[in-house]
């Protein structure tokens, strides 16, 4: 090839890589993105202190006995206390209630309640579990199961508060559902 056609052709190339390069910005005239810098964020607001003025007592209204007189743990079956209906004159000023102390220990060393569930039945099919439980919670039992060790689900009722009433409640079940249900303390 001649040396003077190839400097033309180099030449060509050249020329026709400046134009793909060059033209587009000549046609274009604002090629560039523009950051809008004007902020859509609100000033903050002024937050001034209120200041709120103490309660004053209202003298047609009584105020509450304190608490210790108020709220007392009683034993089962007692009807003395905020909670027993009185028979009182018009008028005549209710004497507090007495603060009782539970004649048996009802909260553990932690300060949970000791109850008492019925354990129904066990199951290895969890499917058999949910099944009996929602039977009992039909039948308005309250119901509940968990997993427990190996693959076994139990179902129990309760919890109560009383171990009687826990059993009356055994005896009840034995009798509806024709099992051997037993007594089982409540773990949370």
């Amino acid at each position: 090839m001649d040396e003077g056609l190839k400097q033309r052709l180099i030449g060509a190339f050249v020329l026709l890589a400046l134009g793909v390069i060059f033209v587009p910005v000549l046609f274009e005239s604002d090629y560039r993105n523009k950051v809008d810098r004007t902020t859509q964020i609100p000033p903050a607001p002024e937050v001034g202190s209120v200041v709120i003025a103490e309660p004053e007592p209202v003298p047609e209204i009584e105020s509450a006995p304190p608490p210790e007189q108020m709220y007392s743990l009683s034993p089962a079956g007692a009807t003395e206390g905020p909670a027993a209906v009185r028979d009182e004159a018009p008028g005549a000023a209710a004497a507090p209630a007495p603060v009782r102390t539970p004649d048996r220990d009802i909260l553990d060393s932690k300060g949970v309640a000791k109850a008492w569930a019925v354990q129904v039945a066990s199951f290895s099919e969890p499917e058999r579990a949910t099944a009996l439980r929602d039977k009992l919670l039909d039948a308005g039992h309250p119901a509940f199961s968990r997993a427990g060790s190996g693959n076994l689900t139990r179902v129990y009722v309760g919890p109560k508060i009383d171990r009687h009433k826990a059993e009356q409640l055994k005896q009840e079940l034995d009798r509806e559902l024709q099992l051997q249900t037993m007594v089982v303390r409540f773990a949370p």
